[in-house]
């Protein structure tokens, strides 16, 4: 189905009361040289005529500079006849052919006529089909949209228009569905000749009549506006706009981001050069249209009223020379000016057009900067691309900004490696698809994003090779002696209360005792679950068999390593004895911290150390 904005056509009043004034006088007199006995030019008014032209013209220059292809636009001027300047044809689609036809009208001459020979005309116009409807083999939707530029006396007159317009449609389309049988049998029968495309006439599915009341600046009007309102059971929707003749130009530059689906963009902090002073500089503002594809990204976070309005981007100028364009590695979509005829714009224009690209941030009110957008210029043409993640010249964010932190605590290099590691390649064979999975599922297992929320992976010669022989799928024997003797180093550096300070960043290291056996509790844990990720081969089990033995040893270590001996007689409460009835000493429970409070799975841990012990030696009373 091809949408309503395929077809357009403008009606143009060119009736005598568009020959009047429009009351908003232009001042003519540019002279500077102002002497004695100046007599200033007095100004001049557009005529309702020329004001009517000049918008349709650019809403025309909108449409055609951002779709060369695909949407089509067609006038037709109403006076005592309709006279209609230019077809569906790609070739007639242009500003030069229609200010030509436009230039043989003429100016409003006096006489009778009407806006309703040139609505009933273009009526007709939507059921020619276009060169798409003409070349696809199947039923297209046939849409359109009419834009009729006149002034009407009250809201009757306007709607008695839509009633005209509504009942040339309902004649046209009978018509053409008794025009449909006949052509198809033409088409099938080898002795009647086929109908032209040309010649042909389409149902109109659907026509938004779009009527534009303009009256001068300082005259009063009884029409009143009107949103959409659907006639004929859905066949035409029919909306009335009041507009001064001064303010017409603006109301189509609006009205074609909604018929287009197009949005603007205020790029802002442009640096220019003065004319009268080139030593310096100024920032001015200008205002681009494109497609509402572009901002998708930024529109998702806002309210349905900022969503409305124009979005602002400030240049930024990165230290890289190309501008940020080879960043951009997503679609692109076309621009064009908002005003065309401004100095800013004509400087923006120049400047993309000479091969440069300019990369476009969005504002922060806390600082830092974020490249979003990047403006560039391809075959004589501007385009606008969305600069998809983060660049290379991005300031990291900042904690309050979201979630995510800091960029630079993530493992960034160690994520590179990962991806290089787990390279998808095509293989030949059953089960490849099933080893490519388990692969990456004993990889990513345990993978910790960040660097403060791990150990192992930030003690980097303490541990080697142990965390780059684990992520093998197989050990051999010597690998697996390698890998036992970084475990008893570990241990050995536990027992002997030492730590790799050293190797951690500044933020992680610790003096405090405490502190120390929380980093070996959380060391051990961290094997533990890269080697479970990885144990997938006998060599791994067995590794994984030797760390739960360290780390059994570890806790044993831990829990015996705060153990105070006490003098005869300084029994505390909770205390065992460790030998006979006379010379006993006395140890107290303190595996925690000798300032905590002794608990009952503490005192449980100190009896089985105890008992262990027991079994493998006698205990020998202290001297007193």
């Amino acid at each position: 189905m091809l949408p309503t904005n395929h077809k357009t056509i403008f009606v143009l009043d060119h009736t005598p009361y568009f020959g009047i004034s429009s009351d908003n006088p232009i001042d003519f007199d540019v002279s500077k040289n102002r002497g004695p006995g100046y007599v200033p030019l007095a100004p001049v008014c557009k005529s309702l005529w020329t004001c009517s032209v000049e918008a349709a013209v650019e809403y025309c220059r909108i449409v055609w500079d951002l779709f060369p292809e695909g949407k089509l636009v067609r006038f037709v001027v109403s006076d005592s006849l309709a006279h209609v300047l230019n077809t569906w044809a790609p070739a007639e689609q242009n500003l030069t052919l229609v200010l030509n036809g436009l230039c043989i009208v003429g100016p409003v001459r006096r006489g009778a006529g009407g806006d309703v020979v040139g609505l009933c005309a273009a009526i007709e116009a939507l059921g020619e089909p276009s060169p798409t409807q003409a070349a696809s083999d199947r039923h297209l939707q046939n849409c359109g949209r009419i834009i009729c530029i006149t002034s009407a006396r009250d809201d009757d007159s306007i709607r008695s228009l839509a009633e005209i317009a509504l009942k040339t449609l309902v004649q046209q389309n009978k018509k053409a569905a008794m025009a449909q049988p006949t052509n198809s049998f033409a088409s099938t029968s080898s002795t009647t000749t086929e109908t032209k495309p040309s010649e042909q006439t389409l149902v109109v599915n659907y026509c938004h009549l779009v009527v534009i009341n303009v009256t001068p600046e300082k005259a009063e009007t009884a029409v009143s506006n009107q949103p959409l309102t659907e006639m004929g059971g859905g066949l035409m929707g029919v909306e009335v706009i009041v507009s001064r003749a001064s303010a017409l130009a603006n109301l189509l530059g609006r009205l074609v981001l909604p018929h287009y689906k197009l949005t603007t963009t205020t790029v802002t902090g442009i640096p220019m050069k003065e004319e009268q002073n080139a030593s310096s500089s100024a920032n001015y503002d200008v205002e681009i249209i494109h497609s509402a594809e572009a901002h998708a990204g930024l529109r998702a976070a806002q309210s349905a009223s900022e969503a409305t309005e124009s979005v602002v981007l400030r240049w930024w100028t990165p230290r890289c020379a190309d501008g940020g364009a080879g960043g951009c590695n997503g679609p692109l979509w076309r621009v064009t000016p908002a005003d065309v005829a401004s100095r800013p714009s004509a400087c923006l224009v120049n400047f993309l057009l000479n091969g440069r690209s300019v990369t476009l941030e969005v504002p922060r009110k806390g600082g830092g900067r974020t490249a979003s957008h990047v403006l560039t210029a391809q075959g004589g043409e501007l385009w606008i691309g969305f600069l998809g993640g983060r660049t290379p010249y991005d300031d990291p964010p900042a904690l309050s900004e979201g979630a995510g932190g800091r960029v630079t605590d993530y493992r960034i290099k160690e994520f590179g490696a990962l991806m290089h590691q787990n390279k998808l390649h095509p293989m030949r064979g059953t089960g490849a698809n099933g080893r490519a999975r388990s692969r990456l599922q004993r990889h990513t297992t345990y993978w910790p994003l960040t660097m403060s929320s791990t150990l192992i992976f930030n003690l980097g010669s303490a541990l080697e090779p142990l965390t780059r022989l684990v992520l093998q799928e197989t050990l051999t024997d010597d690998e697996v002696d390698t890998c036992r003797g970084v475990l008893l180093s570990l241990l050995g550096m536990e027992t002997r209360h030492e730590f790799p300070v050293a190797q951690l960043p500044s933020n992680m290291r610790g003096k405090s005792s405490t502190r120390r056996e929380e980093q070996w509790r959380q060391i051990w844990a961290e094997l533990e679950a890269l080697l479970r990720a990885h144990a997938a081969s006998p060599a791994h089990r067995t590794l994984l068999r030797t760390l739960l033995e360290c780390r059994a040893q570890s806790s044993h270590n831990s829990d015996s390593a705060y153990c105070a001996t006490l003098p005869q007689g300084q029994r505390a409460p909770g205390a065992r004895s460790s030998g006979g009835r006379s010379g006993r000493s006395w140890r107290l429970c303190s595996a925690r911290t000798p300032r905590r409070p002794r608990t009952a799975r503490c005192c449980a841990r100190c009896s089985s150390a105890a008992r262990r012990a027991a079994t493998t030696a006698t205990a020998t009373p202290e001297p007193r």
